[in-house]
């Protein structure tokens, strides 16, 4: 990725040379550059991280390991219309409200979709949209809020230490606090609270929701019905 002058190179410059390499090179070449650049010692650090990630996986199975966040035949792509192209995302789900929370209360509580129930192909976790919401932004409130007794929790591929847990507001105000921080020592722009709960809302099961309208679940009968 870095020339020998330390300068890194344009992709017209990479294409320039995998077209000479492949040209006048040859695979003793090929094997030359490999042994230059280290390739087998990055490669093997690589994959000693995943070994290592392997052998403390509950997974029963490569199947188990490999459904974080792909499921088969979950999500199919899908071709639209023109009309759907120049539209954008405001033609499929409207126009966002400038009252960002509130709207996120209501699309996940107060939608005709909000109770209905599913259960993610990864996890096995039984929910539903306004559970999700309550779990992440009311959890001192308690499953009640509800009609619960308990919050849903994974149902396989995950061990009772470390099934998911709410955390509170305060826990949600540190880590913001923390990553704007961060972000400051780099100058770039802080996030704020609805930013820090959409980013925890989809590493729960609410990705498979997003996933269904952002790979063209709302144009694709085939798709879950959420």
């Amino acid at each position: 990725r870095i020339s020998r002058d330390g300068v890194p190179p344009t992709s017209q410059m990479q294409l320039q040379f995998a077209r000479s390499l492949g040209k006048s090179g040859s695979r003793d070449v090929v094997l030359e550059l490999l042994h230059e650049g280290d390739v087998t010692s990055t490669l093997a650090d690589s994959l000693w991280k995943e070994f290592s990630k392997v052998a403390v996986s509950s997974a029963a199975t490569g199947e188990e390991w490999n459904t974080k966040f792909s499921e088969q035949g979950q999500f199919d792509m899908t071709f639209g219309t023109m009309d759907i192209f120049f539209g954008g995302l405001e033609g499929l789900i409207g126009s966002p409200s400038v009252h960002v929370l509130a709207a996120m209360r209501a699309e996940h509580s107060d939608a005709p979709d909000s109770t209905i129930k599913w259960t993610t192909g990864n996890y096995g976790v039984e929910t539903t949209a306004r559970t999700e919401w309550c779990f992440v932004y009311s959890p001192e409130e308690g499953p009640e809020q509800v009609g619960l007794t308990s919050w849903p929790t994974e149902t396989k591929n995950a061990d009772e230490h470390k099934r998911r847990k709410p955390r509170d507001r305060s826990a949600l105000n540190h880590i913001l606090a923390d990553l704007n921080r961060k972000l400051k020592d780099l100058n770039q722009v802080e996030l704020d609270v609805t930013e820090l709960l959409g980013a925890v809302l989809y590493t729960g099961p609410m990705f498979e929701k997003y996933n269904t309208v952002n790979r063209g679940g709302a144009l694709n009968t085939e798709q879950p019905e959420f």
